[in-house]
């Protein structure tokens, strides 16, 4: 079993700043790629809880999280990013029901492709409702859910009644990313990079679900089988 380690930022705090924020030199933690330790995931609940930004592996690339009910942390990830707040964001799901309390309706096909696929490498662009914070979706009426496949993540979602607003990070200009890379060029900016060694800048499988008929967006690692894709492609309504 491979480790994985977690580069985080330590300051001096007394109990009444419990739970730390993050801000100062780093500090490595180690924790099991497939089995992570409470405790490390408890630090790094406690620092969405308080509004931070992380760094964190999925099963494409590595993202931004930070959680949808914290509107400053959600306009820091924009900054960091430096993008546009048109440009919408994704929601990590810990589950398709969480999915439902957030999207409008979730046709049929679609549902059933979701049991069948996730968690995996899938976005899936939805009507929102009124429940979505629109500084994660651009102002869009649409919101992009995933169900992510990786330990940390997971771990992090089950203890969550909420999703959490991602977006992908990478470095320009080159196949892999390093997450050492990552915590050089955001150490000063997040609270947290989860370090499961370079990822090769591979993408979810993008379906845009409010259109007649469904389109598929980008064809990323998630598989779309020609039964399945044909099914998807005539359905009739979203």
């Amino acid at each position: 079993m491979h480790p994985v380690w977690i580069i985080v930022q330590t300051q001096d705090f007394g109990m009444a700043d419990w739970p730390p924020t993050c801000n100062l030199a780093p500090m490595i933690l180690q924790v099991h790629h497939q089995s992570p330790q409470k405790r490390v995931i408890d630090r790094l609940l406690a620092e969405l809880a308080v509004g931070q930004v992380l760094i964190v592996p999925t099963d494409t690339v590595y993202a931004f999280i930070c959680r949808s009910d914290k509107p400053k942390a959600i306009n820091r990830l924009y900054d960091i990013r430096n993008i546009d707040a048109r440009k919408p964001l994704s929601l990590l799901c810990r589950d398709i029901a969480m999915i439902s309390t957030y999207a409008r309706s979730i046709p049929n096909p679609v549902f059933r492709f979701m049991r069948s696929h996730l968690p995996g490498p899938y976005t899936f662009i939805l009507d929102a409702n009124r429940l979505v914070d629109k500084r994660g979706t651009g102002k869009r009426r649409e919101v992009g859910v995933r169900i992510v496949n990786h330990p940390v993540l997971q771990s992090i979602m089950e203890q969550l009644d909420i999703p959490l607003v991602s977006t992908s990070v990478t470095i320009a200009d080159e196949y892999t990313t390093d997450p050492e890379d990552l915590h050089r060029l955001y150490e000063h900016q997040v609270a947290a990079v989860v370090d499961c060694g370079p990822r090769y800048h591979e993408y979810s499988t993008i379906l845009d679900c409010t259109t007649t008929p469904i389109k598929v967006i980008r064809e990323g690692i998630g598989i779309l089988r020609e039964t399945e894709l044909e099914h998807l492609l005539d359905f009739g309504g979203a």
